[in-house]
């Protein structure tokens, strides 16, 4: 029985082979990276420096100017996506609130910690994931209390993700050695990586940081 990890490296391989993958561009305005309810495991985990370990080995193959988002302190868990990326997010911003509010009640209603199995990588046709399984039902009720609790601002992202996953590498150019990549990750698909237990979501948003290993870094907004 295939799963929805195995899906996505089918169709990754072939456009990674041929250089039709997808490419990540610059945050701007009304694009991807907008305001989100994370998952983050804490920098002093055993697994953060696990997958930050993976990501340069990762970008190794696929080249430097690729986007190492499983750099510690940069990995995370994407629960719910809430609108589309806005450059400058005024204070007191009407829609933050409504978002701040309706965590704190789901937060409220779920149970805490949260904990993870990472089960192996794969591959997407943007990205090398590494594939979580939550260890009871606590991460997925929490999704369904968020969505409750944000009502109508579930608009942008209105079905709730169906995996668990942390992106390592967000391809952004041609990748250096494809075929050496696809091997790295196949060798990967079913190796455990580690647990990691979270005790509280964020509300981010995600900014770029360039240099020697360039990545996308959620930073949480403020109550």
């Amino acid at each position: 029985m295939t799963t929805k990890f195995d899906d996505l490296f089918a169709a990754a391989v072939p456009r990674i082979a041929n250089g039709t993958h997808q490419r990540d561009e610059l945050p701007r305005e009304g694009g991807r990276w907008p305001i989100s309810v994370v998952l983050r495991p804490a920098p002093d985990s055993t697994l953060a420096p696990t997958l930050d370990a993976l990501t340069q080995e990762a970008a190794d193959l696929a080249g430097p100017d690729h986007w190492q988002t499983g750099h510690l302190g940069a990995a995370h868990l994407t629960v719910r996506a809430l609108e589309p990326r806005r450059e400058h997010i005024p204070p007191a911003d009407p829609a933050v609130a409504r978002y701040q509010s309706a965590l704190r009640r789901a937060t409220a209603r779920s149970t805490w910690p949260l904990s993870f199995r990472i089960t192996g990588l794969t591959l997407t046709p943007g990205t090398v994931m590494a594939c979580a399984e939550p260890l009871d039902a606590s991460a997925d009720a929490f999704s369904d209390h968020l969505a409750t609790e944000l009502g109508p601002d579930t608009w942008f992202e209105p079905e709730p993700r169906d995996i668990w996953y942390l992106n390592l590498l967000h391809f952004t150019t041609a990748i250096d050695r494809p075929a050496l990549l696809v091997d790295w990750v196949t060798a990967r698909r079913s190796t455990p990586i580690g647990t990691t237990t979270i005790t509280a979501p964020d509300l981010v948003r995600s900014d770029h940081h360039p240099g020697p290993r360039p990545h996308m870094r959620p930073v949480p907004i403020p109550a």
